[in-house]
């Protein structure tokens, strides 16, 4: 599905990984609800047995190879003005949406543009999922310049999104 063009201007970016992601990447529902029992704020880890496994952003950074510094996130900026939220007319943008206009744009000669909606499709799904498979409206501000990708705090957004799923 990508081009080598493709491959280039994502390989730049923080989320080149995305590209190793093969078939369906699924986290097991009996597994999370279980983590989401076991789960102490105030100690921020997991109690297994009787031992806290502690979960950091540090531990996000890691596993998921993300940044740490830079400017925050915020998931609810509106982002009305950006090129790739004005592709979709509608007021709610869904994970199918993104999907959708990735396979119209397979071959379009706007590298950028589509390279722009794999990350934002991947970050959508991969990472900060939703039960409704809605996308945050501050993740196109993110994806609006590839080359501006590097300076978010995306391993903070990360765990900050997990830590309050657990809720």
């Amino acid at each position: 599905m990508l081009t080598e063009e493709h491959k280039a201007c994502i390989g730049i970016t923080p989320f080149s990984w995305l590209m190793e992601l093969e078939g369906k990447v699924k986290l097991s529902r009996k597994l999370l609800t279980r983590l989401c029992t076991r789960w102490v704020e105030r100690r921020g880890g997991f109690m297994i047995r009787s031992d806290l496994v502690s979960f950091t952003t540090l531990d996000v950074y890691v596993l998921l190879g993300l940044r740490i510094g830079g400017c925050v996130v915020d998931l609810r900026r509106e982002s009305q003005d950006f090129p790739i939220r004005k592709l979709f007319p509608s007021t709610h943008v869904y994970v199918k949406m993104i999907f959708d206009e990735i396979q119209k744009r397979r071959n379009d000669v706007n590298v950028d543009d589509f390279c722009k909606l794999y990350i934002l499709l991947g970050l959508s799904e991969f990472l900060l999922p939703t039960v409704s498979g809605s996308v945050f409206s501050g993740l196109f501000s993110i994806v609006d310049d590839l080359g501006e990708l590097c300076n978010y705090n995306s391993g903070t957004t990360v765990f900050q999104f997990l830590v309050q799923s657990l809720y």
